[in-house]
């Protein structure tokens, strides 16, 4: 039986629904949500997860941090940022540390789909 993808949602600050997580799971993948920062870095070290979406609200700090422990636990999987603010502080310091993309509410579904596929597709 072949191996589902993983994806981890954080929903630390910013949660974006069960719907989000459902349509994901829909279309094939397997999913986990988590929100305790301890918990997050714990589940990466265990399981490998091929893709991070996270919820950002106002700030980035949080998203930032992660993206920088992972990259000095070479821990290497593409990252995207969903959040109900279009453009914020910060968001251009996320993309130069490798975020994939920033998708802003409302969701589109189809187009997060798509990415997913895209950046989980070599």
């Amino acid at each position: 039986m072949e191996r589902r993808q993983t994806i981890l949602v954080i929903k630390k600050y910013y949660d974006p629904g069960n719907s989000f997580t459902d349509n994901l799971e829909k279309s094939g993948y397997h999913t986990m949500s988590l929100s305790n920062h301890s918990e997050i870095l714990d589940a990466l070290l265990q399981a490998p997860v091929d893709m991070i979406i996270v919820g950002i609200t106002t700030t980035v700090e949080f998203c930032e941090s992660l993206m920088r422990q992972l990259r000095k636990r070479n821990i290497s999987v593409p990252i995207i940022a969903v959040s109900a603010f279009p453009d914020i502080r910060g968001k251009q310091a996320l993309m130069d540390l490798g975020l994939k993309d920033w998708i802003s509410r409302p969701f589109d579904m189809e187009y997060v789909r798509q990415r997913v596929a895209e950046l989980l597709c070599p």
